[in-house]
């Protein structure tokens, strides 16, 4: 009884936290709070920090995180001391000063990008690391997961990952300057996409054909909304990022969402859900709110850039695809958005001039669209489309254990270095 009565006393505090702010919620085609006022989420995405694209960690460079971990592999980097280096980088790259300054400029949200592998357990990230340095093959890690699922020993301590660690910090940080969280799975169990970088993937697009991915992706869903069904603090769950050449086109997406969101409500989580389609986030067709058996609280996601090669993106509001499900236009967003009676969201946006980027925020507001700049920071020594830039040396040119303790400096908020252009561009559009 004594041990019940203090596990209960220490769960007050994270109660607490989760009830003291209203979850948002879908009215038509708005967001709102409680009160029934609309909110316009404008945000920034934390892109490089619990995942690392091999573009973001040195100009040219491409890739996946398993390609950068290969670097520190073959420096004659042990498992562990590879394990430590990630540990201390994610420790240092983003921390609350960052978050701080964020809403300094005058976001209202973070876009939190996850990799599925920091839901593992130390051991189980050890056999997937194991993949990558060549000493265990894929099939064996595949089949080891498949074992792990069917006995419930994926995700069975939530409190002791460290995802779930960086989420409650990344919630505490956030809840102290009134920004918004939004929970996005970027990488997938299994690879979602063809474009391997995103995904930090082993073999692309295997989530679509080894179902114990989508069965780990509806267990680690069902295990978050458990835990913070109540948390006000977050937005919304984005529920799988980026679906890319999706084997079958959309009716797989469409069939994967409507798993995931059953999941999420079965818990008695009436949380936004944030989905994405097909392209990179932009397709719609045979995904519209109707296809659904819970039609509440959905929100639909658009990743604009300037990359759509037959329809060029303008940021002009006029701006169209004949296609009304193919997002990524202002005006297809717009009349979707009423034709569908559901909120958008342009949940990328950025890597672009700051003159275009400010343009872009500016013409989205117009519209009551909110957005999300992807990214914070990144690793360039020259200035780019990010809020701040990582100083070299780069991490993918590392050649021994020696050259990471300046890596794990150069990352920390004190020692980056801001790009004006591209904070007073974004920053001018803020609330507005």
């Amino acid at each position: 009884m004594k041990l019940l009565f203090l596990a209960l006393l220490a769960a007050l505090p994270t109660l607490a936290q989760t009830t003291a702010t209203p979850l948002l919620r879908a009215e038509g085609p708005k967001i709102v709070d409680a009160q029934h006022h609309e909110v316009l989420l404008q945000g920034m995405n934390l892109g490089g920090w619990l995942l690392q694209e091999g573009y973001m960690m040195k100009p040219g460079y491409g890739g996946t995180q398993g390609s950068v971990k290969k670097v520190l592999y073959q420096a004659g980097m042990s498992d562990a001391a590879v394990e430590k280096f990630y540990q201390q980088y994610r420790d240092n790259f983003i921390t609350k000063a960052d978050i701080d300054f964020i809403a300094q400029q005058g976001f209202n949200c973070i876009r939190l990008p996850l990799h599925y592998d920091l839901f593992l357990t130390p051991a189980q990230r050890a056999v997937r690391n194991g993949v990558i340095r060549g000493t265990v093959p894929y099939a064996s890690y595949v089949a080891q997961l498949k074992q792990w699922q069917q006995k419930g020993e994926l995700f069975k301590a939530p409190q002791q990952l460290e995802a779930i660690r960086l989420i409650d910090k990344t919630l505490e940080w956030c809840a102290a300057n009134k920004l918004y969280v939004v929970l996005d799975l970027h990488a997938a169990p299994g690879a979602q996409g063809s474009d391997s970088n995103i995904a930090d993937a082993l073999q692309p697009l295997d989530f679509w054909k080894e179902p114990v991915f989508q069965d780990m992706t509806n267990s680690l869903w069902a295990t978050l909304a458990k835990r913070y069904k109540n948390d006000g603090r977050i937005a919304m769950y984005d529920l799988v990022n980026e679906p890319n050449n999706v084997p079958g086109g959309n009716p797989p997406i469409q069939a994967m969402l409507e798993r995931l969101i059953n999941t999420v409500r079965a818990q008695g989580d009436q949380h936004l859900l944030l989905l994405e389609g097909n392209g990179f986030g932009n397709n719609y067709n045979a995904i519209e709110k109707k296809t659904f058996t819970h039609q509440e609280n959905l929100v639909y996601n658009s990743h604009r850039y300037s990359i759509l090669p037959k329809y060029p993106l303008s940021n002009a509001v006029d701006a169209s695809n004949p296609d009304a499900n193919q997002l990524g236009a202002i005006s297809n967003l717009v009349h979707f958005r009423e034709s569908q009676q559901v909120p958008v969201w342009v949940g990328e946006t950025g890597e672009n001039s700051a003159q275009w980027m400010g343009e872009a925020a500016h013409n989205l507001n117009s519209v009551g669209i909110g957005w999300c700049n992807w990214t914070y920071k990144r690793f360039n020594d020259q200035p780019i489309a990010a809020l701040l830039r990582i100083k070299p040396p780069y991490l993918v040119d590392v050649k021994s254990a020696a050259d990471l303790p300046v890596i794990l400096e150069n990352i920390k908020f004190a020692n980056c270095v801001p790009n004006p252009d591209v904070i007073s561009a974004l920053k001018a559009e803020l609330k507005k």
